[in-house]
């Protein structure tokens, strides 16, 4: 009797102990069953119930850190941010974002060894591992990983749509002028297009091309420097106009981070490079020397601008006006007749000869106040005579001027004084009545 109860307690003891490794199990492949219900729930298109299968999975302490739990997350999250139906949408906020997370911890909780699954991927170094290890067991098998299929899904198909979908983003940023927030899309893509990158050999030029875009648009010189940098050394350009913008955005990023010794450097450099395109360098270049008040030198650009482009009416306009800052009045004559010649419309080059000439005859006139005495009327009278002839030359090209811009209120004004020298009443009251009623 005796031995029967110690044989009920031992057959007791080993139920009890039985019944607890079922209930275990039960509960590890309760919640195993919320992955394989996700995946279920994702191939049939019912994402809301998916979403609520794996985060189930996702928040138990038995699942939690099981690689396929992740790698279900990130492919409901990924369905999320691609659904065309409203009312799944709805269901998170930064889908793209979650899912490439969680593709990334299913990759690192996939590795048997412990020391991979701990990984701090907020450490440089810690990413350079988990990256190498990666690459390693996709190519040689070790560090080992409990399943490569899930791995080369991640890798190749999720991960490449992945990208593309933050590119696509990125681009519709970018259209709708958010340069910052377009940027930060393309970063997404290029981080997820260097991992594959690693154990490929290839990098996704194209995207670094739009980041860049992004970049200088949004003004981040820094980023625009990286990508500008690392697209000139890969000899990135699927034309030559892309070289040539390469070129001069990668200058521009040196110029405002302090290195005007490699913008004018790589400026020079591009216009030897790509002599026939070279039109933005030397303009980028003229514009430097303007600024800096090197007219010499700036007038030696737009003159070289002028022999690539003889066609151009508006930079004859840009070295007439630079000529008369250097004092070489005739050189600027000329310039503004070939711009007219070239093109009769050209507002600025009518403005521009028709001011000249105005100017030259007020400080005749004014000369003449200040320096003939009133004893000397012959002499007076002729130079005023000059002064005349010099209004009269103003006068149609300030009137054509006004004929294409007649909302202008220094053209307006210049006519009005001219009109009164030489005393043309009708068209000075006209002109009159037009200016009051821009500026009363």
């Amino acid at each position: 009797m005796q031995f029967l109860n110690k044989l009920k307690m031992k057959d007791m003891k080993r139920f009890v102990s039985i019944a607890a490794l079922i209930l275990l199990t039960t509960v590890v492949f309760g919640q195993k069953r919320n992955v394989t219900s996700c995946w279920n729930y994702l191939d049939d298109g019912f994402l809301e119930d998916a979403l609520e299968s794996i985060e189930k999975a996702s928040e138990h302490s038995k699942t939690a850190d099981w690689y396929k739990t992740w790698w279900y997350y990130g492919r409901t999250q990924h369905a999320l941010a691609i659904t065309e139906k409203d009312k799944y949408k709805k269901l998170c906020d930064s889908c793209a974002d979650k899912a490439f997370d969680a593709y990334i911890k299913s990759l690192k909780l996939n590795f048997e060894d412990q020391e991979y699954k701990n990984l701090n991927l907020e450490k440089d170094a810690d990413v350079m591992k988990f990256v190498k290890a990666v690459g390693s067991s996709m190519k040689e098998g070790e560090p080992k990983v409990e399943d490569k299929q899930s791995m080369v899904d991640i890798l190749t198909n999720r991960l490449p749509a992945l990208a593309n979908y933050f590119v696509n983003d990125g681009i519709q940023l970018f259209q709708e002028k958010q340069y910052a927030a377009s940027l930060n899309e393309f970063e997404k893509s290029l981080s997820i297009s260097s991992l594959s990158a690693f154990f490929t050999g290839k990098v996704d030029t194209t995207v670094m091309y739009y980041a860049s875009l992004a970049a200088i648009n949004s003004k981040n010189w820094e980023k625009t420097l990286e990508y500008s940098k690392a697209l000139k050394q890969l000899d990135y350009g699927k034309s030559i106009d892309e070289k040539v913008l390469l070129t001069k955005n990668l200058a521009v990023a040196y110029k405002n981070t302090g290195d005007t010794a490699k913008y004018i450097q790589t400026l020079e450099a591009g216009k030897a490079e790509y002599p026939d395109h070279s039109y933005d360098m030397v303009i980028e270049l003229f514009n430097f020397n303007i600024d800096r008040k090197n007219y010499e030198k700036a007038n030696d650009y737009i003159s070289l601008a002028i022999e690539k482009n003889p066609e151009n009416d508006k930079f004859y306009v840009t070295r007439g006006t630079l000529n008369e800052e250097l004092d070489k009045p005739k050189k600027a004559i000329v310039d503004y007749k070939k711009a007219l010649e070239l093109n009769p419309d050209n507002f600025d080059a009518n403005y521009s000869l028709g001011a000249y000439y105005y100017n030259y005859a007020a400080d005749t006139l004014a000369w003449a106040n200040e320096n003939i005495p009133p004893t000397e009327t012959q002499k007076y009278e002729a130079v005023k005579e000059a002064a005349m002839e010099y209004f009269e030359k103003a006068e149609p090209y300030l009137e054509k001027a006004y004929a294409l811009k007649n909302d202008n209120v220094n053209v307006i004004q210049t006519l009005k004084t001219i009109y009164y020298k030489l005393q043309k009443m009708d068209k000075y009251e006209e002109i009159d009545a037009r200016l009051k009623e821009l500026t009363e």
